[in-house]
């Protein structure tokens, strides 16, 4: 994507007897203006401004309210850059945050905007997106946009933004801003002061009772995929996730148990939280791709990410972690659940009232994730009904290819399957697979067949 800016001043185009361009950036520089070592400088020099670099009449600073440390892992931190020159008008900023052991190509954490008085680009100019910048520019910047320089008053001005520090310690990391100090009047002004700045932020001592996330330990429930679909139940493994063992009340709690999560920036509804493992149902969204996901307790907060896609179906297990849960429809009263309607499908041995299926029998089959309705189903409230997906699920049974009737939300973000076992089908442990959108539900997962 290219960045949007107003780039102002091209005044060569009028005056083309001069032997230099002149132009400013009252949206932000191009990336690389910041001064840090192995940038491209500041804006001195660079065809944007011609005044002096750090006059004594002024000066740029970073303040972090709560200390020069970071806590890795940890939420976000507000950062502020105060821009003081009581000889000037108007005011923008470029800023950057690199690891110290990587100054020159590296990234530490992230920046996101606060107000819209800042915007972040990537190293290719881009504006930074949802998912991030793309990899192969995975610096950022943090800058003025328009509405910040008109906002910004004579004498001085103070921005503020966010930084998330990174997910582990990279040790010490150094805030490198430039920021420069021009006239009022038109944006277009090349007699501007640069000012810069740089600070050295510190990794906290790490508390033993901080939250931890294993590696790739968000998944679907009962699954070891890292794709979640929005509103959809998943599960977060790791250690300090919560004080204790606590079990909502079907109330679809934001906090429980002291522990709040969040999925790209948005609160989820928490079922379960331990120490160990969270189950918890993410919140609507239409972005798709990489997300942050935090979990928040007394003692801190851990980050890791999932991918968000349109699907991310799992089928729900048994005790054993092996058998899908579901049920066999028995019309003619015989079944041995709700007045003769249903037998419970799954071995013998796990409890009165389970059983094989039969050839010919109609089973449904329980999950999540298996993608978009006709209806819409919010996530974090009660729903009753049976909304329909868009897209049936492609399903084999043994193998054998399976004629899906309905496939749809029957509750608060749990699918519910229906097909006949098909006569060519074998007996024993059949595996079960489903295919939504070009992901895959779980490997290994099965139902018996008589």
């Amino acid at each position: 994507m290219t960045k949007n800016r107003f780039i102002i001043g091209r005044i060569a185009l009028i005056l083309a007897a001069l032997p230099f361009v002149l132009s400013a950036y009252e949206t932000g520089p191009d990336p690389f203006r910041t001064g840090a070592p192995g940038d491209s400088g500041t804006c001195l020099g660079s065809g944007c401004h011609s005044g002096s670099l750090n006059p004594t009449v002024g000066s740029v600073k970073i303040i972090m309210p709560n200390g020069n440390t970071y806590t890795p892992g940890g939420g976000k931190i507000r950062i502020m850059v105060q821009i003081l020159d009581s000889t000037r008008q108007k005011f923008g900023f470029e800023m950057t945050a690199r690891p110290a052991s990587n100054i020159q190509n590296g990234q530490a954490g992230g920046f996101t905007n606060s107000d819209g008085f800042t915007q972040v680009i990537c190293a290719d100019g881009g504006n930074k997106t949802g998912t991030g910048c793309p990899a192969k520019f995975a610096q950022e910047f943090v800058e003025q946009t328009f509405s910040g320089y008109q906002a910004s008053t004579s004498g001085g001005y103070t921005y503020q933004f966010d930084w998330t520090p990174p997910a582990t310690n990279v040790g010490n990391v150094n805030l490198y801003v430039a920021a420069n100090a021009g006239p009022a009047g038109s944006p277009v002004q090349t007699n501007s002061d640069v000012y810069t700045a740089n600070l050295t932020l510190t990794p906290a001592a790490a508390n033993p009772n901080a939250p931890a996330v294993s590696p790739g330990g968000v998944v679907p429930v009962y699954s070891s995929s890292t794709t979640v679909q929005p509103g959809s139940w998943f599960s977060i493994y790791g250690t300090n996730l919560a004080a204790a063992t606590t079990i909502w009340n079907g109330d679809f709690p934001q906090t429980l148990g002291g522990t709040t999560v969040t999925v790209n920036g948005k609160n989820a509804y928490l079922w379960f939280v331990s120490a160990g493992q969270i189950n918890a149902q993410a919140p609507d969204d239409t972005a798709t791709g990489t997300v942050p996901v935090v979990v928040t307790t007394a003692n801190g907060s851990s980050m890791t990410t999932i991918t968000l896609a349109k699907a991310g179906p799992s089928f729900l297990l048994l005790g054993d972690a092996k058998h899908a849960t579901g049920i066999i429809l028995t019309p003619d009263g015989s079944g041995s659940q709700a007045g003769g309607v249903y037998d419970l499908l799954g071995p013998s041995s796990t409890g009165a009232g389970f059983r094989a299926a039969k050839k010919g029998e109609n089973i449904a089959i329980y999950g999540v994730g298996f993608g978009p309705t006709a209806t819409a189903v919010p996530a974090g409230k009660v729903y009753s009904g049976a909304a329909a997906v868009t897209t049936l699920p492609t399903v084999t049974l043994g193998g054998v290819p399976v004629t899906v009737d309905f496939a749809g939300i029957v509750g608060a973000g749990l699918y519910q399957l229906n097909f006949k076992i098909p006569a060519n089908v074998g007996s024993g442990d059949l595996a079960l697979q489903a295919l939504v959108n070009g992901v895959m539900t779980q490997a290994n997962i099965v139902i018996p067949v008589q």
